[in-house]
């Protein structure tokens, strides 16, 4: 709710303006031949399929900005260069719609729709939208008649798309079999568009770790095309680390300066010279304590450290490292997916680590209680020996209540640590060998609940919450129907969602500041989602009159915003102007000037002018802001507008009506 009060203030301090723009009509201009756009290098190695703007539309000239803007848009269409940059700025979407808006206006398959086509797909990519991607190529090639409505090099273009798109997801071998049947079918007669096949299939082999199939293709790639782009050596040198070539690797990337190129010499240098992994180990904690590395930056060194201390026979460090390893395994995998670890390589560490301690203190498999006080002793010093210990119980004892015990206990220990949910999570739901949240203690499974919220995974709060029937003890009741609602809503089962958030208000004889702040976010949920009318049933349960008047002023807001938006003005302006007086009787606090410029907002939107003119005046009168002053009056101006607009349109049917009794 903090957050949507700091909205609320700097909405007036902003002056709550929104933009409109309109456009005429420009006739269209003759195009030119259907061409397919040039393919930039980067391919599969990078979340933009294709930089370059199509050349169809590199010749369009003024023809790419005379689409008129729908009256309701509120930034005008210019160019295909405007689409480019809106997705350079993170404004992907925009561009989206843009495009599905501007391509409406073109026949199907005319070179101008194709120039929206190739941008919507463009645009997907940098949204890292990829099975949309092969969906959309699929339709458009089973649709498109061949030589009437699509040339040769369009749909060699759309099945390259495809191909890339199959990488990013990993579906290897169909992308493979793409772009070898487009390198046999182009017959080399275009060096670019060949080049970009070769390269994606290199791509391929290494996802399907034909390690030397990819090192032979590079050699030739390279013979045939000179030197490489720094990208295209940190690609062979993935190559020659997955052959065990790791000794070339130091060589190749000497010159490179980028951290993935450091941390894949890092490696080679560690499997390469084994007897020195000590040295590169101080190497790699050096680099990790640069505080500007992002996290996948982070994640790429921690793999390097992990087989360092591997390679030294340091499994408790290891195991440690592998721990921050899955903390981070929703960052992107710098140094690609062949270099990462999975939950499973963690359980083994364990198991390594439990047994090797269990045969330092001479303890027997099955004498559990002695393994589990083993445990309890070295919990604090050596966190890791003891979640070794207690793997080794979890998967070794016959006793199901043991079992529990065991897991419980390294779910507690890994819990106290930073990212620890995010390796619970993992280790629990993303393992083969303990892949159930039945293996979690319901006090575990509850905070899963709530981690998997904060970074969007709602599907494992789905599960998780699924498993929880009742709240775990100590935990309350009405806590837990707040995650439950909230969880049902994110998925899409709205009523169910709001038939939990009625129940949980039933049986509660009293409610505090903390239980109506979690409230209101689960019902703010649902005005996000433009579910007002259910929004304002659920504001109505709640006790306002028990409320202080900081929190009665906040519901009336909300409660005007649902109204607002479902076009009740009239009823909006009133819930505004009592958010405003409530707590403050002169109603000139920030928050009051808020309340009331919305409520004069929505006057006028009810037609309700003079009582709009006197808000907005009395705003003018308090308002020490010289921009707010030039904001306010124009709206007063424009209230006059409006008025003489109407009384026009009232005066001109009424000549009508005397003119026709004549």
């Amino acid at each position: 709710m903090n957050v949507r009060v700091k909205v609320l203030l700097c909405c007036f301090a902003l002056g709550c303006i929104n933009a409109s723009a309109n456009a005429a009509q420009v006739p269209r201009q003759q195009t030119p031949q259907q061409q397919a756009p040039q393919q930039s290098t980067d391919e599969a190695g990078s979340s933009v399929v294709d930089k370059a703007v199509p050349s169809a539309l590199q010749q369009q000239g003024p023809t790419a900005e005379t689409v008129m803007a729908q009256p309701e848009q509120s930034l005008v269409y210019k160019s295909i260069e405007q689409l480019n940059e809106l997705s350079e700025i993170g404004l992907s979407g925009l561009a989206m719609r843009m495009i599905e808006q501007q391509q409406q206006h073109y026949p199907e398959f005319t070179p101008d729709w194709y120039a929206f086509e190739f941008a919507h797909i463009q645009t997907l990519a940098s949204l890292e939208h990829w099975q949309e991607i092969i969906d959309r190529s699929d339709q458009l090639l089973a649709r498109a008649k061949p030589g009437q409505q699509i040339t040769p090099k369009i749909a060699a273009w759309f099945r390259t798309q495809r191909a890339i798109a199959m990488l990013k997801l990993g579906e290897a071998e169909p992308a493979l079999n793409e772009a070898r049947n487009l390198l046999w079918e182009g017959k080399g007669e275009d060096r670019d568009r060949t080049a970009l096949w070769r390269r994606l299939i290199i791509r391929a082999y290494l996802q399907l770790d034909y390690a030397e199939d990819a090192n032979k293709g590079l050699r030739k790639y390279r013979q045939d095309y000179g030197d490489y782009k720094s990208d295209w050596r940190l690609l062979q040198a993935q190559a020659l680390l997955r052959a065990d070539r790791a000794g070339e690797v130091i060589e190749l990337l000497a010159d490179e300066k980028s951290h993935k190129a450091q941390a894949l010499r890092l490696l080679a240098a560690v499997r390469s010279r084994p007897d020195y992994a000590a040295h590169y180990i101080k190497d790699i904690k050096n680099q990790l304590k640069n505080t500007g590395l992002s996290q996948a930056q982070q994640r790429a060194y921690f793999y390097v450290l992990y087989e360092a201390y591997l390679t030294k026979k340091d499994l408790a460090s290891a195991a440690e490292t592998a721990e921050q390893l899955l903390a981070l395994s929703r960052t992107h995998a710098v140094l690609g997916d062949n270099f990462a670890i999975k939950a499973d390589d963690l359980w083994a560490l364990y198991e390594q680590i439990g047994e090797r301690a269990g045969n330092q203190y001479s303890l027997l498999k099955g004498d559990d209680q002695a393994w589990y006080k083993r445990a309890g002793k070295v919990r604090k010093k050596q966190p890791v020996q003891a979640r070794g210990l207690y793997t080794v119980v979890a998967f070794s004892t016959g006793e199901e209540a043991r079992r529990q015990q065991a897991h419980k206990e390294i779910a507690d220990s890994l819990s106290a640590t930073d990212g620890g949910l995010e390796v619970i999570n993992q280790l629990y739901m993303q393992s083969s060998k303990a892949g159930s949240p039945d293996n979690l203690p319901v006090e575990v499974r509850y905070r899963l609940v709530d981690h998997a919220l904060s970074v969007g995974d709602i599907s494992l709060a789905a599960t998780m919450m699924a498993s929880l029937p009742q709240p775990p003890e100590g935990e309350g009741y009405f806590d837990w129907q707040m995650r439950k609602a909230r969880v049902l809503i994110l998925e899409g089962n709205y009523e169910q969602g709001e038939r939990e958030l009625v129940r949980s208000l039933q049986n509660i004889t009293e409610l505090n500041t903390d239980m109506v702040d979690r409230y209101l976010q689960v019902v703010f949920d649902l005005q996000t989602i433009n579910r007002h009318e259910q929004a304002l049933v659920l504001f109505d349960l709640l006790p306002l009159v028990a409320f202080d008047d900081k929190l009665k002023r906040e519901i009336y807001f909300w409660k005007a915003e649902s109204n607002y938006e479902i076009g009740h003005f009239d009823r909006a302006a009133l819930l505004y102007m009592k958010s405003a007086k409530t707590g403050d009787a002169t109603m000139t606090d920030l928050w009051a000037q808020s309340a009331r410029f919305k409520a004069s907002d929505a006057l006028v939107k009810a037609r309700l002018y003079d009582d709009a003119e006197y808000a907005y005046s009395e705003l003018l009168r308090i308002t020490s802001s010289d921009s707010r002053k030039r904001l306010i009056r124009q709206k007063l101006q424009n209230i006059q507008l409006l008025r003489s607009s109407e009384s026009g349109t009232a005066g001109a049917g009424s000549n009508e009506k005397i003119s026709s009794k004549h």
